[in-house]
């Protein structure tokens, strides 16, 4: 092979070595590797909080400083699969020639010297001009890009900005990496537990520049984390778990510093989000954009005597949902009754609700049942499973509703009662309306709000609730491994945070003396759950960061992305029994391409 000869040094020379010894064709357009929907929505969800960051500190200033021009701006995840990109849509059709595009995965053995790949490979801000790229339909594009790193120092994704020219000068490097830092201070300041962010400069005017030193402190003033300038002021090999205080004295350099109180941890997650317009947030998620708008219209209505109705599936958190509201409502000093309508026998469910004077039937309290309605006074009434309520029960709740009053069983005299009723099923209330189960008229009395909770498997937040529940249980400072919350997270959880809360409590318990919890910790009937039902993991993405030896690159520890793909590949297409058209459905993958991709595997021989 004959290299081309630059200035950028022995790094381009090594990528082009390893272009090379990947078998990459310069003349010819490498092959692509394309996430299906499914799997890039689960990327996504994976990493939420970094999108989010980058759309409030990267993409604005990207706006001002490129609003005209040829220029796309591209972030990756920690493999190079492109997630999302901003900038000029018709720059964007021409990207989409080359592949560059939401979905596709840019590594450098698969698509050449390129600036998100060959960043990931030598973990540091790289520019690649023109004909530094290794694939010559490339070479119309100059990209710079910057690695993204968490707290821990683990690279989290890659932001590019990739422009049609053929020269990116020093300022749109700089660009990239001030992005970059305002995106992880960002992420740094959200860390669990964190209650006190300090700014350090060497001069005043810098505290708030993008480019101060960062520390972050718990309540006890232990620092927790910090970035790599304050790391470079303070000039000591460890700084975690230091006194704040004891730190900033002991300094040999004069320092100058600021502090800020950081949001507690339920309100933190939503303030976060910078792109959503709420002002508030609630305990009950940790990001989750349909959950929070739920909160916030409710949070609006509660206390104007609108009855609520709330959707969803079992398990999906109703009643947490409703004693949140309870909390947040001026009746909050009342009492909150809870009423599950499908737990109650249908001839008690009645007597149950409005209770009964002395004597009404036989086995009756002789001194009668104020009954749950009446408990309620001046309180709330939530009455979860509202679709299993039996009909003439319906019939008696719409007078209660209608005219705020009650009549015990067997008296003929009403007792007004001030309540908010709440309402709760996992059915289709429209559908049991239309089938003649359920009162229409009852049903349009308690639709003032309609609100619906999502499914454990569509979260945005769904990492964080995990690690956050986990937490709960943990007997002592046990983590999750990386392949375990993998397999959590693309689990479908038919029975949702119920059923992710069970798992949890009791896998700690079984496992209290371990410091990673793994797959191989779970119980037999666990283990076999989230084996069977889970979508296809990604083998290649899972621990060799933590397994492989020290002496081990970075670049030997990439995934291998394509072997992955492969295996999917014959896993679909065995499980289908050689379907191809299914096959193609499954993967959303043309027919052509997967007849192509199975006669390289030797699997087709025509």
């Amino acid at each position: 092979m004959q290299h081309v000869q630059f200035s950028a040094g022995d790094w381009l020379t090594s990528s082009w070595d390893r272009c090379h010894q990947a078998g990459l064709k310069q003349r010819r357009q490498p092959d692509n590797i394309i996430m299906s929907g499914a799997e890039l929505k689960e990327r996504k969800w994976s990493v939420n909080p970094l999108i989010q960051a980058v759309e409030t500190y990267a993409v604005p200033l990207f706006n001002q400083m490129f609003a005209h021009s040829d220029s796309r701006l591209i972030l990756t995840d920690r493999e190079g699969v492109i997630l999302a990109s901003w900038g000029q849509p018709r720059f964007q059709e021409r990207l989409t020639q080359i592949a560059l595009e939401n979905g596709v995965c840019w590594q450098e053995n698969l698509k050449g010297t390129n600036a998100i790949g060959t960043a990931i490979v030598e973990a540091r801000p790289l520019t690649i001009i023109g004909k530094q790229h290794y694939v010559h339909q490339h070479q119309f594009i100059s990209c710079s890009a910057s690695p993204v790193f968490n707290h821990h120092g683990q690279l989290i994704g890659i932001l590019d900005i990739t422009s049609e020219q053929q020269q990116h000068d020093l300022s749109t490097q700089m660009l990239v990496q001030n992005m970059v830092q305002q995106v992880e201070n960002h992420l740094l300041c959200d860390i669990p537990d964190g209650a006190v962010k300090i700014n350090l400069a060497c001069e005043k005017n810098l505290l708030n520049s993008g480019w101060q030193g960062v520390l972050v402190a718990d309540a006890s003033g232990k620092v927790l984390a910090h970035n790599h300038i304050a790391f470079q002021l303070l000039e000591r090999p460890n700084i975690i778990g230091l006194s704040i205080e004891n730190l900033l004295q002991q300094q040999d350099r004069a320092l100058v510093f600021e502090k800020q109180p950081l949001q507690s941890a339920a309100t933190k997650s939503s303030t976060f989000r910078a792109a959503s317009a709420f002002t508030t947030s609630c305990e009950l998620h940790f990001g989750d954009d349909r959950i929070e708008q739920a909160w916030q219209q409710a949070h609006k209505l509660i206390d104007k005597d609108i009855p609520l109705l709330i959707l969803g599936e079992t398990g999906v958190g109703k009643n947490e949902f409703v004693k949140a509201l309870h909390q947040h409502s001026s009746r909050k000093h009342h009492p909150l009754v809870i009423v599950n309508c499908g737990a109650i026998p249908k001839d008690l469910i009645e007597s149950e609700l409005f209770g009964y004077v002395a004597g009404a039937f036989t086995g009756a309290s002789p001194k009668g049942y104020q009954g749950k309605i009446r408990q309620a006074h001046q309180g709330m009434l939530f009455l979860d499973e509202i679709a299993d309520m039996p009909q003439d029960a319906q019939c008696r709740l719409l007078h209660v509703l209608q005219e705020k009053e009650v009549i015990p069983v067997g008296s003929g005299q009403s007792q007004a009662v001030n309540i908010q009723v709440i309402a709760a099923t996992h059915k289709d209330l429209t559908a049991e309306v239309a089938a003649g189960r359920f009162r229409q008229d009852l049903y349009y009395r308690l639709n003032g709000l309609v609100l619906e909770l999502p499914p454990l498997r569509e979260r945005q937040d769904k990492a964080q609730l995990i690690e956050q529940i986990h937490r709960q249980y943990r007997l002592n400072q046990q983590q999750i491994c990386p392949q375990l919350l993998h397999i959590l997270q693309a689990y479908l959880w038919p029975g949702n945070i119920r059923e992710l809360d069970n798992m949890l409590k009791v896998t700690c318990l079984l496992t209290s003396d371990e410091p990673l919890l793994q797959l191989a910790h779970m119980p037999g009937h666990i283990l076999k759950s989230l084996t069977t039902s889970a979508p296809p993991t990604d083998p290649s993405s899972i621990q060799l960061a933590d397994t492989s030896p020290p002496e081990v690159s970075k670049a030997q520890r990439m995934p291998d992305l394509k072997t992955t793909v492969e295996n999917r590949l014959l896993q679909t297409y065995q499980a289908t029994q050689g379907n191809i058209s299914q096959t193609s459905r499954l993967l959303g993958v043309s027919r052509n391409t997967i007849y192509r991709k199975l006669k390289m595997l030797g699997i087709l021989n025509c």
